[in-house]
C-alpha cells in the first residue's frame, strides 16, 4: 500500500544506505491521532469518537551502515487481525485494541519478507533497535530470535501501553542506559564506534520513548517513531490523544525543533505518509 523508499547518504565519508518500508497500514480514531483535550479527558474523547483516520503507514527503517545493518522497530504482523489475537492481554486490552484501531497487514508486508525482498539476510543484521514497546513496533520480533535487540532500560522498566503477553517467549532485550547528552537531548547512547548513530530519549508518547538519529555528512536522519503522527503536528503544536504526558510531548517538540534549526534534519515519524517522500528528497523539517 505504501511504497518502499531507499536513499544513500554519506556518514563519516562512507556511503550508508537507508530503507524505509511499511509493514502494512493502520487507522486510528481521529481524536486519537489529534487530541482536542488533554489527559484523561483526551482518552475519553477519542474512545467516544466514531470516526477513523485514513490508512497510515507502519514504517520500519533499515540502515545499511559501514559498521553493520541496523533495523529500527519491527512493525506489525499479519496475525493482528486474527480473531482472539489480543485476548491473552485481558478483557480491556482486547476491547481497546479491537475497537480503537484498524489494521491492514499482508504476510508479505511483514519485516521478514521485506528484508528478503531487499536481499538482506537476517543473520547479517547487527542489531534491532526498538524505539518503544507498543505492538505495532514490536510485532515483527518473531523474525529476530538470534539478533541482539536494543531497548532503553527505562522504557523496559517503566513501559506504557505495552502488551507483554504478545512478546515472544524468548524476548530478553539488551538494555542500554542513555547516559550521555547529545545536543539538546539529555539522554542519549551512541550505537556505533563512529558515533554517528544514536538512540535518544524523546518522551511523551511513553515516558521513555526514544528516537533514532543518524548523523550524515550533509544532513541528519531523525526517525521520530511516535513523537507525533505527522510532521505537521510538530510544526503546528498538535498532539496525540494517546500520549502518556502532554508536558513531556511539548518539551520533546521544542527540543526537536531547536535541534532542527542547527542542521538539515529529515524528520520521519512512524505513521507519516509523507515521510518516504521527504526521505527521497532529503527535505528538512522546516522545508515546506
Amino acid at each position: 500500500m505504501f511504497e518502499r523508499q531507499t536513499v544513500q547518504i554519506k556518514t563519516q565519508g562512507q556511503w550508508t544506505r537507508i530503507h524505509l518500508v511499511s509493514t502494512g497500514a493502520v487507522s486510528v480514531k481521529t481524536k486519537f491521532r489529534e487530541a482536542k483535550k488533554r489527559g484523561y479527558l483526551a482518552m475519553i474523547d477519542f474512545m467516544l469518537d466514531r470516526t477513523f483516520t485514513e490508512w497510515m503507514p507502519i514504517w520500519v527503517m533499515i540502515i545499511e551502515h559501514p559498521e553493520g545493518i541496523f533495523v529500527i522497530d519491527t512493525g506489525e504482523s499479519a496475525q493482528v487481525n486474527k480473531p482472539g489475537y489480543f485476548k491473552s492481554s485481558g478483557m480491556f486490552a482486547n476491547w481497546f485494541d479491537t475497537t480503537q484501531f484498524k489494521f491492514k497487514v499482508d504476510t508479505q508486508e511483514e519485516i521478514g519478507p521485506q528484508l528478503n525482498a531487499l536481499d538482506i539476510p537476517i543473520e547479517k543484521i547487527r542489531a534491532v533497535i526498538l524505539t518503544h514497546l507498543h505492538l505495532d513496533h514490536i510485532d515483527g520480533l518473531k523474525y529476530f530470535p538470534s539478533t541482539p535487540i536494543i531497548v532503553n532500560r527505562r522504557e523496559w522498566e517503566k513501559p506504557f501501553g505495552d502488551l507483554p503477553k504478545l512478546y515472544p517467549a524468548w524476548f530478553k532485550p539488551d538494555l542500554v542506559d542513555l547516559s550521555e547528552q547529545f545536543e539538546v537531548f539529555e539522554r542519549a547512547q551512541y550505537l556505533t564506534r563512529s558515533r554517528d548513530l544514536l538512540l535518544v530519549e524523546t518522551p511523551g508518547h511513553t515516558p521513555h520513548h526514544c528516537s533514532v538519529v543518524l548523523r550524515g555528512d550533509d544532513c541528519v536522519i531523525f526517525f521520530g517513531a511516535d513523537i507525533c503522527y505527522s510532521q505537521n503536528q510538530i510544526l503546528e503544536e498538535k498532539y496525540s490523544g494517546a500520549n502518556a504526558s502532554y508536558k513531556m510531548s511539548k518539551a520533546t517538540y521544542d527540543k526537536v525543533k531547536r535541534f532542527a534549526k542547527k542542521q538539515r534534519l529529515i524528520f520521519l515519524p512512524s505513521h507519516d505518509k509523507g515521510a518516504s517522500i521527504r526521505l527521497k528528497e532529503l527535505r528538512s523539517l522546516f522545508d515546506m
